[in-house]
């Protein structure tokens, strides 16, 4: 009886224990912030991190949102069908203010990433870009063929200055177990929601290189990469996914980095899918919870192997890229 007793008070224990690692948070208050900036001038490109992989970037003239994703369903409801949260949607759009949109450049199909993308290209007027997946899931949410863009790799679409540059990369491992559940392949038939978070299946995996004359920007929407696949480009900024990078061996994590911001020159790095999607998106987001990721290992991963500037962009706060230095001018003798 004794033995049963202490194995039940051991059970309740170790749920108890896992429930609480899915509710705490660590703190990011001890990683670098970037400063508000003051309103752009007309020509300049801003960031405006909006949560997991979804970042606004905009010259004033043209606005680009990558994967679009706002919905933020919780843990619980990932149990029975998801479907996008038309409310969540607009309050996040309505924040940002986001009104109109040239392009949705989706990195990839997981529920996300891109199960909100064809809502919000319907309420911008964006068109879709991605892999033959992100068009299956297009189709599913009711977008017209014609504002659908299946991609080729390293082929440059041009939308006023910018020019996107969809680049073979890949997912960051995870267990096996929740592999099979979020799904490693591809989607071969239109995603209608509400539906299984494994309809969302992972389809090709981009970075995505976003080039302007006033700067040029690299985004890996999940911490993976292919070797030698961006060793062809140059960017300022590496946006990088850090979710899970904390949990991969230090030859994995060595990989990451030279396959991504070393490769294309970046002086700075700003992570992105830091925080928890599965909560609403709010400007003090907190991070990923503890049983899902080491905020402090995934960041030291990245700024311990990054010569150069390291820091957060918190939630609607734009951010105004530095253009590049201009070739020196040469005289005469």
């Amino acid at each position: 009886m004794k033995i049963a007793r202490w194995m039940i008070g051991a059970l309740l224990v170790a749920a108890i224990a896992i429930i609480v690692s899915f509710q705490l948070s660590p703190s990011r208050d001890h990683w670098p912030v970037a400063e508000p900036h003051p309103p752009a001038q007309p020509g300049d490109v801003t960031l405006t991190f909006l949560g997991t992989s979804t970042v606004l970037i905009s010259d004033g003239t043209t606005h680009l949102l990558t994967d679009g994703y706002f919905s933020r369903v919780s843990i619980p409801q990932l149990f029975g069908l998801i479907e996008p949260n038309p409310e969540r949607i607009d309050n996040a759009l309505k924040q940002a203010g986001i009104r109109k949109l040239d392009a949705i450049p989706v990195l990839h199909t997981h529920f996300d990433h891109a199960m909100d993308s064809p809502l919000v290209a319907q309420r911008t007027g964006a068109q879709l870009l991605g892999s033959a997946s992100t068009a299956m899931v297009g189709r599913g949410g009711g977008l017209p063929e014609a504002r659908i863009t299946t991609v080729q790799t390293h082929h440059p679409y041009r939308f006023g200055d910018f020019t996107l540059y969809f680049v073979p990369a890949g997912h960051v491992p995870l267990p096996q177990a929740i592999e099979n559940w979020t799904g490693k392949g591809e989607v071969t038939e239109p995603v209608i929601p509400p539906a299984p978070l494994g309809a969302w299946e992972e389809g090709t995996s981009y970075g995505l290189v976003v080039s302007h004359p006033a700067g040029t920007l690299l985004i890996q929407g999940s911490a993976g990469m292919q070797p030698g696949e961006l060793d062809r480009y140059q960017a300022d900024y590496a946006l990088l996914a850090s979710a899970s990078l904390g949990k991969q061996s230090e030859a994995y994590q060595q990989a990451f980095m030279e396959e991504t911001a070393q490769a294309v020159g970046a002086h700075t790095v700003i992570p992105v899918h830091w925080d928890d999607f599965f909560a609403e998106l709010r400007d003090d987001v907190a991070p990923l919870p503890w049983a899902m990721d080491n905020l402090d290992a995934s960041f030291r991963a990245m700024a311990d192997r990054h010569d150069g500037d390291f820091f957060l962009l918190p939630p609607f706060q734009p951010f105004t890229l530095t253009p590049p230095a201009a070739p020196p001018t040469e005289t005469g003798p």
